[in-house]
């Protein structure tokens, strides 16, 4: 700052890091992202409570089971081609399966009913699949690399990414769709 002629040192002004934080720039965007990517957990959450309100199962094994299906369309995407948005119409009935299978053969018959037991049996089942990924897999990060994996949607103040947004509406059908059932049935 340069001294003004009465001996007083000018101003300049410096935005608070407060400002910038809630800046309409960087704010919107960011709740937009937050409520996109929210939703994908919205729905993961949605299939624990599902399975816990009609079978009355805290299944610990819900995050090892999902982390197989995205290793499986991974490897759906790798080594056949498939687009990942497109594999959830081969995997979800083929995971379907492997859920009725230890749901039937697995944790009905070694619970016998009793809630401590299913507790024990989803957690094992959860750390037995998880070690058997970890084993198989590593722990390498892996990526999907899509032809549209970068595109944006512009909405004139911000822009959006067309995955999740794909991933926003997919959810949003399956909402509708699973609460149409569970309310008509």
């Amino acid at each position: 700052p340069n001294p003004l002629p009465n001996g007083e040192r000018e101003q300049t002004a410096v935005a608070a890091p407060a400002d910038i934080m809630l800046s309409p720039v960087i704010l919107i965007p960011a709740v937009l992202n937050g409520l996109l990517t929210g939703a994908v957990y919205a729905l993961i959450a949605l299939g624990l409570t599902l399975i816990y309100g009609v079978l009355h199962i805290i299944n610990f094994a819900h995050g090892a089971l999902l982390t197989a299906a995205l290793f499986a369309a991974f490897f759906a995407h790798k080594l056949l081609g498939l687009d990942p948005y497109l594999a959830v119409f081969a995997l979800a009935p083929l995971f379907f399966v492997l859920g009725y299978g230890l749901q039937r053969f697995v944790i009905g018959p070694a619970s016998h009913g009793d809630d401590r037991n299913m507790l024990l049996v989803t957690l094992g089942i959860a750390v037995i699949l998880e070690n058997a990924l970890l084993y198989a897999f590593r722990a390498d990060t892996r990526t999907v690399d899509v032809s549209y994996g970068f595109e944006t949607i512009d909405l004139g103040f911000t822009l959006l990414s067309l995955p999740r947004v794909v991933g926003f509406a997919a959810v949003f059908v399956m909402a509708v769709l699973l609460w149409a059932i569970l309310r008509l049935t």
